[in-house]
């Protein structure tokens, strides 16, 4: 594994949409014709795999903490994201961050000490757990398969992003229970000299793309929810004696 004694923050900025009614082709016929001064490129199709890593007992995720080995571009990444343990409106969105570049065969528990000692590098606070033990008992437990189109989004100004029409597929694998869903992920740049663009582009989509619905949840969060639903029950109201 190739990797720094701290995580390095993604240098792109993804935003994520679901898509109802999965009419594709609509989104990107309005996003062509209101979006007067960008163009979007069919670069083919796409493939992307990402794979959830845990204890048994999922202390990692427990604690915040979400560690995976994702595919992409050819190459492959662990990533560690970061998950906001705040009850209800104090949650913050999660962060992403690359660990290293590694090997498709590697796992996690073959690196425990330089994974454990990069995530409390980059961390201000102190985490409960003893890192290096529990990074050496991981399995994989999520599986997420995204495939889709890819469509580049440039304009006169050298502003370059990417739009991504997704078909995701989470699969529990332990179980083999899968979930599918449709969506389109932004990437944008992160430099703040083309906030404008980026936000004349998420704009566009607000107003004039009814079918689709934003969310800040990470993978991870979508697949928990997807995987294992909490089961439903009703609250009943207490009587009250005169």
């Amino acid at each position: 594994m190739k990797s720094n004694d701290r995580l390095e923050t993604e240098k792109v900025k993804k935003v994520h949409y679901i898509l109802i009614g999965n009419d594709f082709k609509k989104v990107l016929k309005t996003l062509d014709k209101r979006l007067h001064f960008y163009r979007f490129l069919n670069e083919g199709k796409f493939k992307g795999d990402e794979i959830i890593y845990d204890v048994p007992s999922n202390m990692l995720s427990n604690a915040g903490l979400v560690l995976s080995k994702q595919n992409e571009e050819d190459k492959t990444y662990f990533k560690v994201r970061k998950i906001s343990t705040l009850p209800g409106g104090y949650k913050r969105p999660s962060q992403k961050f690359s660990l290293g570049e590694c090997e498709g065969t590697e796992e996690p528990k073959d690196f425990p000490i330089q994974i454990s000692n990069a995530i409390s590098n980059s961390f201000s606070n102190a985490f409960t757990i003893d890192l290096v033990s529990v990074v050496r008992q991981t399995v994989p437990k999520i599986q997420i398969t995204v495939t889709g189109q890819k469509y580049k989004i440039i304009s006169g100004d050298g502003f370059e992003a990417y739009m991504l029409y997704e078909k995701a597929i989470y699969k529990d694998i332990a179980t083999k229970k899968k979930v599918k869903r449709y969506g389109v992920t932004f990437k944008l740049p992160k430099d703040e000299k083309w906030d404008k663009w980026n936000n004349e582009i998420l704009q566009a989509v607000e107003h004039y793309c009814k079918e689709m619905v934003s969310y800040e949840s990470s993978r991870f969060e979508i697949a928990q929810r997807l995987l294992y639903p909490k089961p439903y029950v009703e609250e009943k109201k207490e009587e009250s004696e005169e």
